[in-house]
């Protein structure tokens, strides 16, 4: 299996990630892993578990690019569920004493319990974090320097370039929903931010348009539309493809990039 540049990266955390998850529940050994299986089989039934969670994570938060927060909560019932089926299935298979509903109903409370708890954690960190980058542009209550007006307000595109590193600000080009982050393009460069495209669409929403679900362009940026069996796709500066969904077809059109 090939990787981009970006996606490499991400499969190195991911397989670290497996690892130090499986190591570290193999040697503690919880849920009467450490009583009843021997060190090489509780790496083997750890792995599967923590291997599989993974994996479906990657899967629940590709399908859910984008959604409300609202479905994010709600989509962790099913994933705790398919989790706790698959952990209850491995526990028949291997532990004698095991069985019954009441077995599986303290699988399924631990398992949903503690997905709905990461999925908290996730928002409120994002929530803190863009807080904290609204504030950052803000005035000091002391500064005693006139109101700004609205020639000397910065423009959107510089107010949001400011949550990157002075290297990547440039001229912005696109933006793409990446799970929980968001992978802004500039001409100087890429960088990942802790943020929704929908609140960013929104903050510069008289720089560009979203043209995808998981895809924002500048108009500026736009150097040509093209069909490629039978899909819009526009050519940006700095010679990226970004696809024009159905949806979004339209506003497209209005907009004058196609």
């Amino acid at each position: 299996m090939s990787f981009t540049k970006r996606e490499k990266p991400m499969a190195v955390s991911l397989v670290l990630l497996w690892a130090l998850l499986t190591v570290f529940a193999a040697a503690t050994g919880p849920f009467g892993t450490f009583e009843g299986l021997g060190l090489g089989g509780r790496i083997v039934y750890w792995a599967v578990i923590v291997g599989v969670s993974i994996g479906l994570t990657r899967l629940q938060l590709h399908l859910l690019r984008g959604a409300p927060q609202i479905l994010r909560f709600a989509s962790q019932l099913p994933y705790g569920l398919a989790l706790a089926v698959l952990a209850h299935g491995m526990n028949l298979m291997i532990f004698p004493q095991w069985g019954g509903w009441a077995d599986f109903g303290f699988l399924a409370l631990v398992t949903l319990s503690v997905v709905v708890m990461i999925e908290a954690a996730v928002f409120l960190g994002r929530r803190h974090l863009a807080v904290d980058s609204s504030r950052e542009g803000a005035p000091d209550s002391k500064d005693l320097s006139p109101e700004p007006t609205a020639e000397t307000l910065p423009s959107p595109e510089v107010l949001f370039q400011r949550r990157l590193p002075l290297d990547k600000r440039g001229a912005l080009v696109r933006l793409e929903a990446q799970d929980h982050y968001l992978l802004v393009v500039t001409d100087q460069g890429s960088e990942t931010l802790l943020m929704r495209l929908g609140d960013a669409a929104d903050e510069l929403a008289g720089v560009g348009l979203r043209v995808h679900r998981s895809h924002w362009v500048s108009r500026a940026q736009v150097r040509e539309h093209i069909r490629q069996k039978g899909r819009d796709i526009l050519k940006m500066s700095n010679g990226e493809p970004v696809p024009v969904s159905r949806s979004y077809k339209a506003a497209a059109q209005a907009a004058g990039i196609l």
